[in-house]
């Protein structure tokens, strides 16, 4: 009988672990693409730019007009990224929870004056402006 009542514990205890397991999984995937789109005038130099959050680092990219980088999301932190154009420099957020994680892609569009963030690419709300370095 002891025996019996030790496996259904472990065996709850087992199912409780898979179940939690199964919704971390699932809320992560939840989370968003991210777009970076390039939008500046044409035959500007490339844009660099590096974004990370507390534990991932996404290294440092270079865009030319026209390109779009993309990674997806895969913890519920915020991402930071910082930008360098020509003698300016730009920060913003890529990903900061709660604002974006219920969407299915985020976009931050670079244009000579400033970062632009959008969910469905027609609305755009200026993040930041380019500062002179």
């Amino acid at each position: 009988m002891a025996t019996w009542i030790h496996f259904l514990l472990f065996f709850n205890f087992a199912l409780c672990v898979l179940s939690a397991r199964s919704i971390e999984d699932q809320a992560e995937q939840n989370l968003p693409t991210i777009e970076i789109i390039n939008s500046l005038p044409a035959n500007s130099e490339p844009v660099r730019f590096y974004c990370a959050s507390n534990n991932i680092s996404l290294g440092m990219h270079s865009l030319s007009v026209g390109e779009v980088f993309q990674w997806k999301v895969v913890e519920k932190d915020t991402y930071y990224c910082a930008a360098e154009w020509k003698q300016y420099f730009a920060a913003w957020y890529g990903f900061e929870v709660p604002r974006d994680e219920n969407h299915g892609t985020v976009y931050s569009l670079m244009k000579e004056d400033g970062i632009y963030l959008s969910w469905d690419k027609a609305n755009w709300v200026l993040q930041n402006t380019w500062k002179a370095i």
